[in-house]
C-alpha cells in the first residue's frame, strides 16, 4: 500500500474517493517534462509538495525506501489516495 502525505502536515488522509493521478514526469538530469508512464501505486510513498504548482497541476514527490531516491511528478492530487 502506498502511503501519502501533504508536505508540512502530519495527518494522513485515506478516507476520500478520488485517487491521485500522474500526468507528467520531470526528468532528473535535464529537467525536461515528459508524459508520465508511471502510476502512483508503483511507489511506496507520495508527498504532495504544492497544490496548483501550475495552473491545473499539483507537484508531487514519489519514492520507495529513501526520500533521496525519488521522482517529481506533475498531476492531480485529488483526494490523496492511491488505488
Amino acid at each position: 500500500m502506498t502511503k501519502t502525505s501533504i508536505f508540512g502536515q502530519s495527518e494522513e488522509r485515506q478516507d476520500e474517493k478520488k485517487p491521485i493521478g500522474f500526468v507528467k514526469h520531470i526528468r532528473r538530469r535535464d529537467g525536461i517534462i515528459d508524459e508520465s508512464t508511471s502510476v502512483p501505486n508503483d511507489f511506496k510513498n507520495i508527498t504532495l509538495l504544492q497544490c496548483s504548482y501550475t495552473k491545473d497541476l499539483d507537484l508531487m514527490w514519489a519514492y520507495d525506501e529513501s526520500p533521496n531516491q525519488g521522482f517529481l511528478f506533475l498531476g492531480h492530487w485529488n483526494d490523496g489516495i492511491v488505488k
